[in-house]
């Protein structure tokens, strides 16, 4: 069977967190992605800790064949090759690339490209229908694009940390790298509209995707309430009190969340607690009044749950139809048995080593009724695929391969 994206072929520049994972999604769907790395050290993620290999999971590489963690999660179903943009002949070979690619991809500082002679134009020149995609901080926006954008400045500058954290303590950034992933899918999405574009039009085209521009999508309701109340949205930590109770509360054994959204909810939460003599009492009936009186309902409910263990709580809830769960830490959602046995959590896999049993991830989050999509394949060592990209795609014989590797352009 023919996968999605088969016979769509993409030059991978990216590095770091959001490039890569933006182009793993693509392999996942069957595209062929061809990172292109540095020879001798390969791209920036390849140094991160920690590392694994035959040995298991250290700080530190145990053998010579040990890959960083980052790589093997970001780079499954990619190829690698080695090539140093910095030379005459390495350009030449990848805009020899450029000629049998549909797309190319980096996430370099902005200004990168076009000192290495490889901009969009220069590109399109080659391959005039090219889709050429840019991932950085702030897009074209003069007046930040040449700052560093890490994903906690990026949370800052687009108002995602104003609301998050608790409301007497300061700004928290979320701990997952959202607007590098975020920015990854957006990505994704516009590489795949623009592919679908150039089916019907047979033109190319750039695709620009920054940071701040993704972070500021985020903020869905919280602008909005932001100028409905002509105030700054304060930090709340896991509450959201107009849906009262909504937050994060405490068994004997750890947390649980509740996510009530209705008035019968809170009437069904009630019955569940044997509190029926709050029915009536008009300082909770409603939502309205209950969002006034947001630390009177969770402590009410902490009352409750604190002698119970957070699963005997949980199972009432649900038992009533009410939206909760047991706060898991990550090893305990990723050994969640219903999630490994339908097969969304799967071993990392080494291209040498194999399963690296104690280290999880996940697989393709997307299902399709006409494909079995899935991370078939490890992520690669560096330059594993010199060879059959350079001479079973470019033609280059044994000899000149020897030269460039010689030379230090592969």
């Amino acid at each position: 069977m023919a996968k999605l994206l088969e016979g769509m072929r993409v030059v991978d520049l990216t590095q770091f967190l959001s490039g890569p994972f933006g182009t793993q999604l693509l392999a996942g769907m069957g595209a062929q992605v061809i990172k292109v790395e540095t020879p001798g050290k390969g791209s920036a993620e390849r140094s991160s800790t920690p590392f694994a290999g035959a040995k298991g999971v250290s700080t530190k590489r145990q053998t010579e064949e040990d890959l960083s963690l980052p790589v093997l999660k970001r780079n499954r179903n990619k190829e690698s090759v080695t090539l140093n943009l910095k030379t005459a002949e390495g350009k030449a070979l990848f805009f020899r690339l450029i000629e049998r690619a549909d797309v190319v991809m980096e996430n370099f500082r902005p200004g990168t490209m076009e000192k290495l002679g490889l901009s969009y134009e220069a590109v399109k020149a080659v391959n005039p229908s090219i889709i050429y995609c840019s991932l950085n901080g702030f897009g074209d926006i003069q007046a930040y694009k040449n700052l560093p954008a890490f994903d906690i400045v990026i949370q800052a500058m687009s108002g995602l940390m104003c609301v998050n954290g608790d409301s007497d303590g300061p700004p928290t950034r979320a701990n997952v790298a959202v607007a590098d992933i975020g920015a990854g899918i957006y990505c994704c999405i516009g590489i795949l509209a623009a592919f679908i574009y150039r089916q019907r039009t047979g033109v190319g085209q750039r695709v620009d995707v920054s940071m701040i521009e993704t972070a500021l999508s985020y903020l869905m309701d919280e602008a909005p309430d932001f100028w409905a109340t002509q105030g700054v949205p304060y930090r709340n930590g896991s509450r959201v009190t107009r849906l009262t109770p909504f937050n994060c509360y405490k068994a004997q054994d750890g947390d649980y969340v509740i996510a009530s959204g209705t008035d019968a909810h809170w009437q069904t939460i009630l019955r569940i607690m044997g509190r029926e003599d709050l029915l009536e009492d008009s300082r909770y009936k409603e939502s309205s009044q209950r969002a006034k009186n947001t630390q009177e309902v969770d402590g009410i409910i902490n009352a409750w749950s604190k002698g119970l263990a957070a699963d005997e709580a949980v199972k009432a809830l649900q038992a009533g139809g009410i939206p909760c769960a047991k706060v898991k830490t990550i090893p305990e959602a990723y050994s969640d048995p219903e999630l490994v046995g339908f097969g969304s959590i799967v071993p990392v896999r080494h291209p040498v080593a194999g399963e690296i049993n104690e280290v999880k991830s996940w697989d393709f989050p997307i299902h399709f009724s006409e494909d079995e999509t899935r991370f078939s394949r490890p992520a690669p060592l560096l330059g594993e695929q010199n060879t059959q990209i350079y001479q079973g795609l470019l033609g280059l014989g044994t000899e000149e391969l020897a030269a460039l590797r010689a030379k230090g352009v592969i």
